[in-house]
């Protein structure tokens, strides 16, 4: 009698654990294979048809004794139904089969711009904006507040796509959780994340850097999110460094000192550049070969001041060279025709430079 109930026992335990088996989590279920993917198929008890098995591009897996059998569209565990039904009707008795995914290759998304990692990344089951996103190292400091998902529309069953749609999807909402936002990615997805507005703060503030531009803001308001003036600063002879829609640059004066700053409404736009000089500076601008600020600690003129920056680049047109100059009463242009100077050997002719003059070295025309 105890021979017997030992000998359920253990049948009893095997069917178990072949149940087990055969019923993978309900997170393997919920995955479609593709083509391109690798499955794991093993045939208990059969070790010469239990392997590795690729999904062709038309979507079956080239099995032995029974052929092609069709798998893609289906999950892990109508495939191994369908075997087992197959092998049990010719070959096999009670086949006992257990189907995985080795390598999931079939659906795939692609993650570009302002992520740390971007590049091709594989569904490997259900996947949200947010876990892509952390797959490819998250967002780099550059990346905006939105990102754009490309998706391509399909039409009803066995027709090919129709379009594709373009959707924008706040990051912040996304990084909140919120599933409106965060959702589900599908098998052809792009994923794009835009470089956010940017605006820079240089020289003379406690803490220089690049800005997020993501509203209206003034030139003021910039020099705070900076933390304000250095010690030793000049509000009076700020600039803004511009670059036009034509891509010539555009050097703005402001004068941002006293309690109440003139120019403290100025708007920035993207790619604006605060430029804070120190007391007693001078600028060089243009087709030079270190435009940049300088320091006027004794009697300079704009041949000195071109000098110290370096000299003419290969580019540059020495005879329409400017300097300009903020008054009391205004901004001020001054034009240098360098090469007459040097034609005359009249260097001694040459502007002096005064505290937070701009030299201004425009490209030639040839």
């Amino acid at each position: 009698m105890g021979l017997a109930v030992t000998r359920r026992l253990g049948l009893v335990l095997t069917a178990a654990l072949l149940l087990s088996l055969t019923c993978p989590p309900a997170r393997a279920q919920e995955y479609t294979i593709g083509p391109g993917d690798v499955l794991k198929i093993v045939v208990w008890g059969h070790e010469d048809l239990s392997r590795e098995y690729p999904v062709t591009q038309d979507g079956y897996v080239p099995f032995p004794l029974v052929g092609r059998v069709a798998a893609i569209g289906l999950t892990t565990t109508q495939l191994a139904q369908s075997l087992r039904a197959v092998l049990e009707k010719d070959y096999l008795v009670n086949p006992q089969v257990i189907v995985s995914v080795k390598e999931f290759l079939s659906r795939k998304v692609q993650v570009l711009g302002e992520a740390e990692k971007p590049g091709l990344f594989y569904l490997t089951g259900r996947t949200t904006l947010l876990e892509i996103l952390s797959k490819a190292g998250g967002l780099s400091k550059s990346a905006g507040k939105e990102l754009v998902l490309v998706r391509n529309e399909r039409g009803g069953a066995g027709q090919g796509p129709r379009g594709s749609a373009i959707l924008r999807m706040d990051l912040r909402k996304i990084q909140a959780g919120d599933t409106r936002e965060d959702i589900e990615l599908e098998n052809g997805d792009t994923i794009f994340v835009p470089k956010g507005q940017a605006f820079y703060v240089l020289g003379e503030v406690k803490r220089p850097g690049t800005f997020a531009l993501d509203r209206e803001t003034s030139v003021l308001e910039g020099i705070t999110l900076a933390e304000g003036f250095g010690e030793k600063a000049a509000p009076s002879g700020a600039k803004v460094l511009r670059r036009n829609p034509d891509g010539t640059q555009q050097t703005i004066a402001l004068d941002l000192s006293g309690a109440v700053p003139k120019d403290k409404d100025f708007r920035l736009r993207d790619g604006d550049s605060i430029i804070v000089p120190r007391g007693n500076t001078f600028f060089v601008f243009g087709e030079v070969r270190r435009p940049g600020s300088y320091q006027l600690d004794k009697e300079t003129n704009v041949l000195e001041g071109i000098t110290i920056a370096g000299g003419f680049t290969e580019k540059a047109a020495p005879g329409r060279t400017r300097v300009i100059r903020t008054t009391v009463t205004g901004q001020q242009t001054i034009n240098v025709d360098v090469n007459d100077l040097l034609k005359r050997g009249e260097r001694g002719r040459a502007p002096r430079l005064l505290e937070n003059d701009v030299i201004v070295v425009p490209e030639s025309f040839f």
